[in-house]
């Protein structure tokens, strides 16, 4: 992995992280790289030199369980300049290992068709993904509602990324009651931390 991507990928994680624990969740790092740290120096061809198991590279970023330690989610993290379904074949060989995912994702330069308010969670969404009976699926939202559907009947345009949940929805923790000028100091760190890693491709 290059310098970019790793800077790229701390930083991202970082966020995710710093949002979940905030909320009072306790967050596990999972990843191979978190625990044998050398391998993300590596080149992908020098990573399959030294044969590591396959189910090792697909450990996913994070394991998150409840503060009451009742319930727990792997949570994989994301980010991407250009986002669009081909990051669900991205994760597939790990939802198909663990049965189930939350992929968390922020997308640089998500469209803004109904010119909605700027929030973080523009940039920062997340689903559930898991295989039933050997198929692909995603839980999608849809007015409100959400709804399990294979992943190879979904489209690729602008509705996608918005069919995918803020964070709340999914880590209800997060929905605790904050006053306006904690909330809008939280808000102008995600812009800036998002724009920090925007930055690191531009």
């Amino acid at each position: 992995m290059d310098f970019s991507s790793r800077i790229k990928k701390e930083m991202t994680e970082g966020i995710v992280r710093a949002i979940l624990e905030d909320a009072g969740y306790r967050v596990i790092d999972s990843g191979i790289e978190k625990f044998i740290r050398e391998l993300s120096v590596l080149l992908p061809e020098q990573y399959k030199t030294l044969g590591f198991p396959d189910a090792m590279s697909h450990l996913p970023d994070f394991t998150v369980l409840t503060q009451e330690q009742d319930r727990k989610y792997f949570v994989e993290v994301k980010y991407r300049r250009t986002w669009d379904k081909s990051i669900f074949d991205q994760v597939e060989d790990q939802v198909k290992l663990f049965g189930s995912l939350v992929l968390v994702s922020i997308n640089a330069t998500p469209k803004n068709p109904n010119n909605l308010k700027e929030a973080p969670s523009r940039y920062l969404r997340c689903c559930e993904l898991k295989f039933d009976a050997g198929q692909y699926m995603i839980h999608q939202r849809k007015d409100g509602e959400h709804h399990w559907n294979p992943v190879s009947s979904i489209g690729n345009g602008d509705g996608l990324w918005w069919s995918m949940s803020p964070l709340q929805e999914i880590f209800t923790s997060l929905r605790r009651k904050a006053s306006p000028a904690e909330i809008d100091s939280k808000e102008t760190s995600l812009f800036k931390a998002i724009d920090a890693i925007k930055g690191i491709l531009d």
